[in-house]
């Protein structure tokens, strides 16, 4: 008489399949013939015992191949007379072969997603109590690194089955397993239709979980626990859409009790947790600094959170909390996102300004203690910050008193160097945007800086030792030091680039505007004198880089305005023109605005000391007319030039550029030969006379409408 399948069951659990696979596979498949013969009773019985040999690794790719998967994905749920019958053990052992037979075992998932059964099945599961906690870890199981089986889980929105557990008295009954359903949800995301499916509502409710301020739990939530709920609201809120949704319903409060309470709650300092945890941790309190960022950033959030809000009083207290530099970060951040208009910058000021110069004094090489510094991120999204702030022209003075007159910046320029080419960068732009039409700003950083006389070098420089770079740095200047310590490294182009627009765009412009801002012309004369080097150095930076076509023009705007309106920007701007270093660079920038030629300096100056008598007599040889230097002088007078500054309209329109920057060129070498051709070669003067000829001639024709070039 043969014994019950049960036993039988038993007695071929014993063996080992991992030794004979396809031995054990065929005694299975046989089985699986007799299955059908088994009542419900037997069949929840031998489901159970299969559960536990599931366990084994060598087990589950038999009960794949074998069929058996198959034939309970058949079987269950179980149903008597059309009527689902939950409480019969076989729902629940079925689950538990399915659960442990996908554990890394992509065959088997692929089975199980093949059938069609998966999701009606967990629908059915999840609806019962008893049956909740096996419904879930076989969800999990099955859908863990298989795409297919988070992609019909997701289509058949099951996120919002488990959502809907989270407000309603069933969520005890799931409360063992949150960290499951988390990590389902969290996978679910990867796919951008669950954005689609998913209430809009989902980042909320998990949030509102986090938080658990009504107690609902059993007890309080855990670290883990609260991890993985905050990880499974920051994978939804990476949607645009679902963003969107959040702040019109206004749960941006939810979304900074999560984060407060991921450090009041659950900081780890101290404490003597594992090194996975803390990274846990630290990796989601950074996914909150990016949402933070990204959030902020969602059109019309302004209008929903104003300035004065409460939501953002508790960013800008945020600011003030040294011990959680995170939350800093995330303010700095948010806050800077607020402030892109005048209007809001200006309300901003008063209330966020000690604040964030706290942070960047802190940042200052050498001014506190290396681990009491400020992260790298957190200095960046300050100095991000103070950027925004700096735009508005009524908060320049204000920031100016703060962040110059403090020596905050210089401490920054001066300790990043090289060393820090990103941050070095935001510190040089925020020198730079505080200038920008600031005479306060400009007046502090051209005064001489106060070193005592035994400290500085046997030329007046003031030497400082330099903490990032471990060498003395020389300077006269806060504006001396913006520009050394930003060009010290010719890989560093962009900031190299924002050192010359501070120097030559803010810096140089107003005092060709504005020659008494600095004091007396004598004391504008010992400033050009004493800057020579780094005016002439911004200039070519400017002149000679081909990659942002409006910095060049800039640069040949304010060479004219500098040669055009006193005698010391003209002796300045001669020295630019002239500066051996980068000769060609430059004049050729210069001579192709004017006249479009990139050849003309070679054929004037590149050919060697004979070249003028040769292109002279070549032209006499012509009988080409000779023009004097008063005739080629008057002849650009007669066109009426003034240094012309294009507007911010003008500079999205290339050929009206080529116009501005061609009648600017023609206004510099006028200037510069009708005040300096004394001092000029014979090379040299022969070059400008022509560029201005044949400028000339090019304006003639631009106002006509006729230029060719």
């Amino acid at each position: 008489m043969p014994l019950p399948l049960e036993e039988q069951v038993a007695l071929i659990l014993k063996g080992n399949p991992g030794e004979k696979p396809k031995f054990w596979e065929a005694v299975l498949r046989k089985l699986v013939t007799l299955l059908p013969r088994a009542d419900r009773d037997a069949l929840a019985c031998i489901s159970g015992q299969f559960a536990v040999a599931a366990r084994d690794p060598s087990w589950r790719e038999v009960i794949g191949k074998s069929g058996l998967l198959s034939f309970l994905l058949d079987t269950v749920p179980v149903y008597y007379d059309g009527v689902f019958q939950g409480s019969h053990p076989l729902n629940k052992q079925a689950l538990r072969v399915i659960a442990n037979a996908c554990v890394d075992n992509d065959e088997n998932r692929k089975v199980v997603v093949a059938s069609g059964k998966l999701t009606n099945m967990l629908k059915m599961f999840l609806s019962e109590d008893h049956l909740l906690p096996f419904a879930v870890i076989t969800m999990l199981n099955v859908c863990v690194d298989y795409s297919s089986a988070q992609l019909q889980v997701s289509n058949a929105a099951l996120s919002k089955v488990l959502i809907d557990l989270i407000p309603g008295e069933r969520l005890r009954a799931c409360e063992a397993h949150l960290t499951q359903i988390m990590t389902v949800l969290e996978l679910l995301t990867n796919h951008e239709s669950e954005f689609k499916i998913c209430y809009p509502r989902t980042p909320a409710a998990l949030l509102t979980l986090a938080i658990n301020k009504e107690d609902r739990l059993s007890s309080p939530l855990d670290r883990e626990i609260f991890l993985s709920i905050c990880t499974s609201a920051l994978s939804y809120l990476v949607n645009r859409g679902l963003q969107v949704f959040f702040i019109q319903n206004k749960h941006f409060r939810l979304l900074q009790e999560a984060f407060l309470q991921s450090y009041i709650r659950f900081e780890t300092a101290g404490e003597d947790v594992e090194e996975e945890t803390k990274e846990q941790l630290q990796q989601v309190q950074h996914g909150f600094v990016t949402l933070f960022a990204d959030i902020t950033d969602v059109e019309g959030f302004g209008d929903v959170y104003g300035i004065d809000s409460e939501e953002v009083g508790t960013l800008v207290g945020w600011l003030e909390l040294e011990k959680f530099p995170q939350l800093q970060n995330a303010a700095c951040l948010a806050l800077g996102n607020l402030g892109r208009s005048d209007e809001s910058t200006k309300k901003l000021l008063p209330r966020v300004g000690e604040g964030m110069v706290k942070i960047l004094g802190r940042s200052v090489p050498g001014k506190v203690r290396q681990g009491e510094r400020p992260s790298l991120q957190l200095t960046h999204a300050a100095l991000g910050f103070a950027k925004n702030l700096a735009i508005p022209a009524a908060n320049k003075p204000v920031l100016g008193e703060m962040l110059l007159k403090s020596g905050t910046l210089a401490g920054l320029w001066e300790g990043f160097g090289n060393s820090q080419p990103s941050m070095m960068f935001a510190a040089v732009s925020l020198g730079r945007l505080l200038l920008v039409g600031c005479r306060e700003n400009l007046r502090l950083v051209c005064k001489p800086v106060s070193i005592a006389s035994d400290e500085k070098d046997e030329n007046g420089l003031a030497s400082a030792e330099s903490s990032s770079q471990g060498e003395t740095a020389t300077y006269r200047t806060n504006l001396d030091l913006l520009y050394r310590s930003a060009t010290g490294s010719p890989n560093e182009d962009p900031t190299k680039l924002e050192a010359a627009r501070a120097v030559v765009s803010a810096v140089c412009r107003v005092l060709s505007q504005d020659p008494g801002v600095l004091g007396s012309s004598g004391e504008l004369e010992e400033f050009y004198k004493t800057h020579s080097d780094i005016i002439a150095g911004s200039f070519t930076t400017m002149l000679t880089q081909a990659k942002w076509p409006s910095v060049r023009s800039d640069a040949i705007t304010v060479l004219a305005l500098m040669a055009s309106q006193h005698p010391e920007g003209s002796n300045m701007a001669l020295k630019v023109v002239e500066d051996t270093a980068a000769e060609e660079g430059v004049l050729k920038a210069i001579v192709k605005a004017a006249t479009g030629d990139d050849e003309m300096v070679g054929k004037f100056l590149g050919t060697g000391d004979n070249r003028v008598e040769e292109i002279e007599e070549e032209k006499q040889g012509k009988n080409d007319e000779k023009k004097e230097t008063k005739e080629v002088t008057e002849l650009v007078q007669g066109l009426g030039l003034e240094p012309q500054q294009a507007d911010a309209q003008a500079q999205k329109q290339p050929k009206r550029m080529v116009k501005v920057d061609r009648e600017n060129a023609l206004v510099l070498m006028a200037m510069l030969l009708g005040m300096f051709k004394d001092q000029m070669s014979p090379a040299r003067r022969r070059l400008v006379e022509a560029v201005l000829e044949r400028g000339g001639e090019l304006v003639v024709k631009d106002r006509e409408g006729t230029s060719q070039v």
